[in-house]
């Protein structure tokens, strides 16, 4: 429990050392979490936002959504801020039934 509680409390230091200003936005499962979202406010000097419980549940889902919306335009996709990747690029592949 000791250790659990000393990760959860540097977790929530290094989290928000690199949000000095604006809010922060926490989604996936932890948002659930009172006790975490109690220590990530009380470590932040910005506001901490929980989006709806719809937002936390499906987020990954709605980001793949976007993800293959940008991919039928033909934009990119892959981006290296993100990805680490060497350029910015259109990934995916399209398939589609029989007609």
């Amino acid at each position: 429990e000791d250790k659990l509680a000393t990760f959860a409390v540097h977790l929530a230091q290094q989290i928000t050392k690199f949000t000095q200003s604006g809010s922060l936005l926490v989604t996936g499962g932890g948002a659930f979490n009172s006790k975490w979202i109690e220590l990530l406010s009380a470590h932040s000097s910005v506001k901490v936002v929980l989006p709806s419980s719809d937002t936390i549940n499906y987020k990954e889902a709605i980001i793949f959504a976007f993800l293959g919306l940008l991919r039928l335009e033909g934009q990119n996709n892959t981006l290296p801020s993100v990805t680490g990747a060497q350029r910015e690029s259109c990934g995916g592949a399209i398939y589609k039934g029989d007609e």
